[in-house]
């Protein structure tokens, strides 16, 4: 495993009962994310909901109805925050063959590149988010076994 980062704080709260989330697995995942991303410095809070919650925070901050897989707070000053639908990631890992603990994790790259200023609105944009996205996820793939981020 990779040692903690210096400067890097990560906080993991599971708000969800659908399913058991290695919480501290998950922060460690995330420290890695910010330290191949070059962040030496960032707080990062991770907060793992259901469908519900996620539908009515992306209504409120967004204007759009229904849940997402997560959603990008930005504080400032390294400071950040991420909403995650657990419920999403087992309905995209039945529909993309994947594993819900895989969609967690894409989930968290995905979220910290848009608090590094990624975006995804246009097609152009989308490619390359996607591309770090696969970059990150194959080093992470071999630092890591997911299997063990999701229970039942």
């Amino acid at each position: 495993m990779t040692p903690k980062p210096t400067g890097v704080d990560v906080t993991v709260s599971n708000r969800q009962r659908r399913r058991k989330i290695n919480t501290g697995m998950l922060a460690r995942i995330a420290e890695r994310v910010l330290e191949l991303v070059g962040d030496k410095r960032a707080t990062l809070g991770i907060v793992i909901v259901g469908d519900a919650a996620i539908a009515k925070l992306n209504a409120q901050y967004h204007d759009t109805l229904g849940p997402t897989d997560v959603l990008s707070f930005d504080y400032g000053e390294g400071q950040g925050e991420l909403i995650i639908s657990v419920e999403h990631a087992l309905a995209q890992a039945k529909r993309f063959r994947s594993t819900p603990a895989r969609e967690l994790v894409v989930y968290v790259v995905h979220g910290i590149l848009h608090l590094h200023g990624y975006d995804d609105l246009s097609a152009v944009k989308r490619r390359r988010m996607r591309a770090v996205e696969r970059r990150l996820m194959a080093n992470l793939a071999r630092d890591y076994h997911f299997s063990g981020l999701v229970g039942r």
